[in-house]
C-alpha cells in the first residue's frame, strides 16, 4: 500500500517576539548611563569624551532601531512532501523566508525543532528533552527571499510533531537580536511496518457478508452475477425486467454467495509490560502484527476495526475504531495504530467487556497479546457465549494458556511468522 500524497504549506504567524542586547551596557540603564556621561563630559568641556560616547549612544540607537524592524514584514513557512509515510521512506522539508520591506538583513537565523528521532543530519542541541534544532542562517537584501532544503528519514513509527520554529535576526553591528516563534508547528505520521500475511481464513456467522465464499451457503442480494429463467417459487423481488423484455421471458437474478468477515482486532497494551519492564521491540512486533491483520482483511473486502488500550500520544484517549469498510478506514487504523503509545489506558478486560458493546454477534474477535492474563480462558468462553468468533495472536515468548477447542491460535516470534500463517 503506498503512503498517501500530500504536503503542508504554512505561513508564519509570528507571536512571542524578544529581544536581546549583547551586553549590560546596550541595556536602558547602560545606555542611561552612557546619555548621562556624556551630559557630564558636556558640561565640563570634555570633548574627546563626548564624541566617544556619542558614537556609542548614536550607534546603540540605530542598532536598536534597526533590530526593532528586522523582524517586521518577515514571513516563513514550511513545505512537507508527505506528512504520512511507511518505517524506510524520507520526506523532503523546504523552508523558505521572505523579507517584505525595504530594509536589508544582514543576518537571519531559523531554528526548526524537530523530533530526534527522525535522526537528520547537522542538527544542533535543543533545550526540550527528546528534541534537536535544525539551524539555518542567511543574510537577505530588501524585498527578498531565502530558501533551503533537508530531508527527514523516517525509520520508525510514531507520531511526530514539527516546530516551534525560531526566526532572528538583528542589526549589522550585532548588538541587538530579535527573535518570534512563527506559528509553523505541523506533524509528521510514521504508519507501522505491513508484512505479508499467510492465508488466513476468518471464521464467520453471519448470512450475509461482504466476502467471496466457495460454497453456496447463502445468497447476498447486494451483489448480483448474473440471470436465468424463472422458476416456481422464485420471489418477484429478484426479477430482472429488463432482461425478461429483452428475452421475452422472465429472468430472475443470480446472486454471489458469501459470508460475512466483519473482524474487530483487540491489541493489549498492558500484556507487554511484565515485572515492570516494558518489552519495546515486541511491542512494536505487536503493532506491526495488527497493522498486517487489518490490512490483509480489508485487501479482501472484508470490514475491519481496531481497539486498542492505550493512551493515544495527541489526544491521551485509548483507540476504538468500529468495523467499517469504508475508504479511509484501514488509514485511519494505521494512523491510530501510529499513535499508539506505551501508557495503558485500563486494565484490558474492563476494555475488552466495554468496547463489545459496540459489537454485533458474529463478528470475528482478534486478540493480540504477549502475556496473556491468566483469565483469558473465563473471557474466550464468555465471549463465545455471547456468539463471537474467536483467534488469538501471541506475540514473542509468552507463556500459552488453553483456551480450549475451535479457537484458532497463532504464535508470532518474529515477522517473517505471520507469511506462514495457515488457516
Amino acid at each position: 500500500m503506498n503512503s498517501p500524497s500530500s504536503s503542508s504549506v504554512r505561513p508564519a504567524k509570528p507571536t512571542k517576539i524578544t529581544s536581546q542586547a549583547a551586553g549590560f551596557l546596550l541595556h536602558w540603564p547602560g545606555l542611561l548611563a552612557m546619555a548621562a556621561i556624556l551630559v557630564f563630559a558636556a558640561w565640563n568641556g570634555q570633548v574627546p569624551i563626548v564624541v566617544l560616547t556619542s558614537l556609542l549612544v548614536s550607534s546603540a540607537g540605530l542598532a536598536k532601531l534597526w533590530s526593532h524592524l528586522s523582524v517586521a514584514r518577515l514571513s516563513c513557512r514550511r513545505q512537507l512532501s508527505e506528512r504520512r509515510v511507511f518505517p524506510g521512506e524520507t520526506i523532503q522539508v523546504k523552508f523558505q523566508v521572505a523579507n517584505r520591506k525595504p530594509l536589508p538583513l544582514p543576518w537571519v537565523r531559523v531554528d526548526d525543532q524537530i523530533p530526534q528521532a527522525l535522526h537528520c543530519a547537522s542538527t544542533a542541541p535543543c533545550d526540550k528533552p527528546g528534541s534537536v534544532v535544525i539551524r539555518r542562517t542567511a543574510a537577505m537584501l530588501w524585498y527578498s527571499s531565502v530558501k533551503w532544503k533537508y530531508e527527514l528519514p523516517c525509520s520508525k513509527r510514531g507520531y511526530y510533531p514539527l516546530g516551534p520554529t525560531v526566526i532572528s535576526s538583528g542589526d549589522i553591528l550585532g548588538l541587538y537580536s530579535r527573535s518570534f516563534h512563527a506559528d509553523l508547528e505541523d506533524h509528521i505520521i510514521v504508519y507501522p511496518k505491513i508484512f505479508p500475511v499467510g492465508p488466513l481464513e476468518i471464521p464467520s456467522q453471519q448470512p450475509m457478508g461482504d466476502t467471496k465464499s466457495e460454497y453456496r451457503m447463502f445468497q447476498d442480494p447486494t451483489r448480483p452475477i448474473g440471470v436465468r429463467d424463472y422458476q416456481q417459487g422464485d420471489s418477484l423481488r429478484h426479477v430482472h425486467w429488463k432482461a425478461s423484455a429483452r428475452l421475452q421471458a422472465l429472468q430472475v437474478k443470480i446472486f454471489e454467495p458469501t459470508t460475512a468477515s466483519k473482524v474487530a482486532l483487540f491489541l493489549s497494551m498492558d500484556s507487554f509490560i511484565h515485572n515492570d519492564s516494558f518489552r519495546e521491540e515486541t511491542f512494536e512486533l505487536g503493532i506491526s502484527v495488527a497493522a498486517s491483520l487489518a490490512h490483509q482483511v480489508m485487501e479482501k473486502g472484508s470490514p475491519a476495526g481496531l481497539f486498542v488500550n492505550t493512551q493515544k500520544v495527541d489526544t491521551g484517549q485509548p483507540v476504538s475504531i468500529a468495523p467499517s469498510g469504508r475508504r479511509d478506514q484501514l488509514t485511519d487504523i494505521l494512523e491510530a495504530l501510529a499513535k499508539v503509545t506505551a501508557s495503558s489506558s485500563g486494565p484490558f478486560e474492563h476494555f475488552l467487556d466495554k468496547e463489545l458493546e459496540i459489537l454485533h454477534a458474529g463478528t470475528t474477535v482478534i486478540l493480540i497479546f504477549a502475556k496473556p492474563p491468566d483469565s483469558l480462558p473465563l473471557f474466550i468462553r464468555s465471549l463465545k457465549e455471547r456468539g463471537f468468533r474467536l483467534m488469538v495472536f501471541l506475540i514473542g515468548e509468552g507463556d500459552f494458556l488453553p483456551l480450549g477447542e475451535g479457537i484458532a491460535f497463532h504464535r508470532i516470534r518474529k515477522a517473517d511468522d505471520l507469511g506462514s500463517i495457515a488457516g
